[in-house]
C-alpha cells in the first residue's frame, strides 16, 4: 500500500483563512471606530450668492444644510480696499436672531435651500457706491472660519 499523507488542509488554505479572518476583523474595527467620530463640531456645508444695491443687500442660500438665522454672523469687505463690516448682531426681542436679518422665505428662523436674508446697509457701519465689488462671508456665530463665501457688485 502506498504511503498516504495524512493532513486534511495543505498550509496555502490554511494561510489564506488566516489572511481572511485578518480582513473581516479590519474591518470590523474600522466600522466600529468610525462610528465614534462626531460630527458636532463640523460646521454647515452651505452655498450661497448674493445680491447688492446701495440700500441693501441679499444673502441667498443656494443648497447645503438648513442654517439657523441665529447661528451664524455676516462680514461683508471691499477685497479691493479691504474695507470690512459686520452685520450688527443686536437683539432687541430677545428671539436669537438679530433684528438686522429679514428672512425672505417660511419665516421659521431657519436658512434653508431657495430662502434668503435681506440686510439694510444701516445695520452696518459701511454702505458702498455703486459698482464696488463686495464680498460677503457666513460665519458660524463663534467661529473664525467662514462657511460660506459669495462675491457681488453693487448695484
Amino acid at each position: 500500500m502506498k504511503n498516504l499523507n495524512t493532513r486534511a488542509v495543505s498550509p496555502v488554505i490554511g494561510v489564506m483563512l488566516m489572511l481572511v479572518m485578518t480582513v473581516i476583523l479590519a474591518a470590523v474595527v474600522s466600522s466600529y471606530s468610525g462610528s465614534l467620530v462626531t460630527t458636532e463640531d463640523r460646521p454647515w456645508q452651505i452655498v450661497i450668492s448674493a445680491k447688492a444695491n446701495t440700500d441693501f443687500f441679499v444673502v441667498r442660500h443656494e443648497g447645503g444644510d438648513p442654517v439657523p438665522l441665529s447661528a451664524f454672523k455676516i462680514t461683508i469687505y471691499d477685497p479691493e480696499t479691504l474695507n470690512t463690516t459686520s452685520v450688527s448682531l443686536n437683539d432687541t426681542d430677545s428671539d436669537g436672531i438679530p433684528d438686522a436679518y429679514s428672512e425672505i422665505g417660511n419665516g421659521d428662523g431657519i436658512l434653508e435651500t431657495g430662502e434668503a436674508v435681506k440686510i439694510d446697509w444701516a445695520n452696518t457701519t459701511w454702505s458702498p457706491d455703486r459698482g464696488v465689488k463686495i464680498v460677503v462671508e457666513l460665519y458660524e456665530r463663534g467661529g473664525n472660519k467662514p462657511i460660506a463665501k459669495a462675491v457681488t457688485v453693487v448695484d
